[in-house]
């Protein structure tokens, strides 16, 4: 394993496990007025990466960017409505799902242990119902599982277009850009400037492009079948962030659930990193 690919994998999760804490934070009020900050943040970072890896507009990279936003866009929804600690695991583990199945099938990368590999998996995905089930929150609304799930299936798929033209670093920012111009329009029709959201979002955006940096370089280094599903391990740090500072679990029973699945979460990861 190289250990270039598994330190970006990991720097990878611990941005996307933070990535959501600044719109926790402020509560949802306005998706599109987040989404639309989101996209200044994303480019205020990618315009200095662009200086090493290039400012060209690529169609993979804009393509790979109206995926993501499409998934950030379902994301926030669910954020709004069943909260972060119950999102962030249903994300990541259609994910992590979802980029196995296109390492797999699409671009046929080969595992040296594949029973392995398939455990792995199944211990990334069941140990997310354990963490899932502990949290607390009000009003739980059905949709909001299933609005969490189809983020995960489009989020875990965004970075295939430029995967599969070669362009993970060139596409870059082209992929920042499209976010940032999907999000401008959305930003003007919410209506709504409220001061702190914006922040919230540009925060946000730029730990979400922190986090699309190392996962493209670890990409490139040891394939989506190992790089994303490590990467989605960010749940971990996302469900801290909702039981260390946010309050959201109390109960030492729900406590110890969050425990077993973080545990099961890191074994799988451990486990695919070395299958």
């Amino acid at each position: 394993m190289n250990p270039f690919g598994l330190m970006s994998s990991i720097g990878s999760a611990v941005c996307w496990g933070t990535f959501f804490v600044p719109v926790r934070k402020v509560n949802v009020a306005s998706i599109w007025q987040l989404q639309g900050s989101t996209g200044i943040g994303v480019l205020l970072f990618a315009i200095p990466i662009g200086f090493f890896w290039g400012f060209g507009i690529l169609p993979s990279g804009l393509f790979s960017g109206v995926i993501w936003t499409v998934g950030n866009i379902l994301a926030l929804y669910s954020v709004k409505l069943i909260g972060l600690s119950r999102t962030s695991p249903l994300l990541a583990g259609f994910s992590i799902l979802v980029s196995f199945l296109w390492g797999i099938l699409f671009f046929e990368e080969k595992f040296g242990y594949m029973i392995l590999a398939i455990c792995a998996i199944g211990l990334l995905l069941a140990g997310l119902p354990f963490v899932t089930s502990a949290t607390k929150t009000s009003t739980i609304q059905r949709k909001g599982y299933f609005i969490a799930a189809a983020s995960g299936i489009i989020g875990g798929s965004y970075v295939i277009p430029m995967q599969a033209t070669h362009t993970l670093q060139s596409g870059f920012f082209s992929c920042s850009l499209s976010i940032f111009a999907i999000g401008i329009p959305l930003l003007f029709l919410s209506r709504r400037w409220i001061r702190k959201e914006i922040v919230a979002g540009i925060v946000s955006g730029s730990l979400f492009n922190t986090g699309s940096l190392f996962v493209l370089m670890a990409i490139a280094s040891i394939g989506i079948t190992v790089a994303y599903p490590i990467s989605q391990t960010a749940t971990l740090f996302a469900v801290s962030w909702g039981v260390l500072y946010f309050k959201e679990i109390a109960h030492k029973r729900n406590i110890l659930r969050v425990v077993t699945g973080s545990v099961m979460i890191l074994s799988g990861a451990i486990l695919l990193s070395i299958a």
